[in-house]
């Protein structure tokens, strides 16, 4: 009896093991989860992060904090969730960097497709093609005509080499069949600055980041690159309109977790992500920045960020833009 009361007792034992990940899963989040963004405070992806985690606080009953890690384009960051436990307390925002970066470096630490689980699409930014009020281009015939006559001549700005402003400037290029010379800056803040001073020529900035220069009178939007109109800059045309049908360029967000993170959590955020982007309030949101939702599954964000990465792959070894 004795023997048999130890066997029983240690099977018990064996099988709340074997549930307690089960339990701790279901009961997700039961602790702090942190939300890692690889830019700044204060610019677009950081403005999107923090609205993403207040609305998965809201929503799941704990505090979601964001952790700003800027550098190399988000790697740092990137390379920070990789390392990190897979058990769904540490996430990352992912961005059109996280797209163009598999290219545009060729020594990462990660593979953003392989150590990586895709939660969610959240949002998609266009950028806008602007210059400082002062400029003697007033519209985005002049700025054509303008590279076509004086090659190599008419500048661009980004906020680093393989950004989205950096890559929609190359592509332009590429489509317009013009020589235009890119500046790149140690973040875009700087790359505005000197724009609306007048020392570059132009930048393809995030139209979030830039539409308070443009409501100030600082910068003119000349085009937005998007296949439709920005609500938020419906009188100013897509560079589609302009007479390049194919051309589009985005900045844009999700969110992904460590590989290996469990299958209940992932469904978990991304429901709730799901959930969140069909909110008014939090479209409402989104469109003041100047974006909208891109409201994907985990599938759908896998494919996604797996045909970004099939876009921009040519246009940056077109360009030049791998950083060794």
């Amino acid at each position: 009896m004795i023997g048999r009361r130890k066997f029983l007792s240690g099977v018990c034992s064996v099988a709340a093991l074997h549930a307690m990940p089960s339990v701790a899963q279901d009961g997700y989040p039961n602790r702090p989860v942190r939300l890692v963004v690889g830019f700044p405070a204060g610019g677009t992806t950081d403005m999107i992060g923090r609205l993403t985690a207040k609305e998965l606080s809201a929503r799941l009953g704990q505090p979601f904090v964001v952790d700003n890690r800027p550098g190399a384009t988000s790697n740092i960051a990137t390379a920070s969730v990789a390392r990190a436990a897979p058990d769904g307390y540490t996430l990352l925002l992912t961005t059109a960097s996280n797209a163009t970066n598999v290219t545009a470096y060729k020594n990462l630490s990660f593979d953003i497709q392989k150590d990586f689980v895709p939660v969610a699409g959240i949002s998609i930014v266009p950028n806008v093609l602007v210059v400082s009020t002062s400029s003697q281009i007033k519209t985005f015939d002049d700025y054509l005509r303008y590279a076509r006559k004086n090659p190599g001549k008419l500048t661009f700005a980004s906020g680093s080499s393989g950004s989205s402003m950096h890559l929609a400037g190359e592509l332009f290029k590429t489509m317009a069949n013009v020589d235009m010379l890119h500046v790149p800056y140690a973040g875009s803040a700087p790359a505005i600055t000197d724009v609306m001073g007048g020392q570059v020529d132009s930048i393809f900035d995030n139209l979030p980041s830039a539409l308070p220069h443009i409501a100030g009178g600082k910068l003119r939007a000349l085009a937005v690159t998007s296949s439709t109109r920005a609500p938020t800059l419906a009188d100013i045309p897509t560079v589609a309109e302009l007479g390049f049908p194919r051309f589009e360029a985005y900045s844009w967000q999700g969110l992904m977790a460590p590989k290996g993170t469990p299958d209940t959590v992932i469904r978990k955020l991304s429901s709730t992500v799901s959930e969140f982007l069909t909110d008014p309030s939090v479209v409402a949101q989104i469109t003041r920045l100047g974006g909208g939702t891109n409201k994907l599954s985990s599938e759908e964000f896998r494919k996604f960020v797996k045909a970004e990465i099939d876009k921009w792959g040519p246009i940056i070894k077109k360009a030049g833009a791998v950083i060794e």
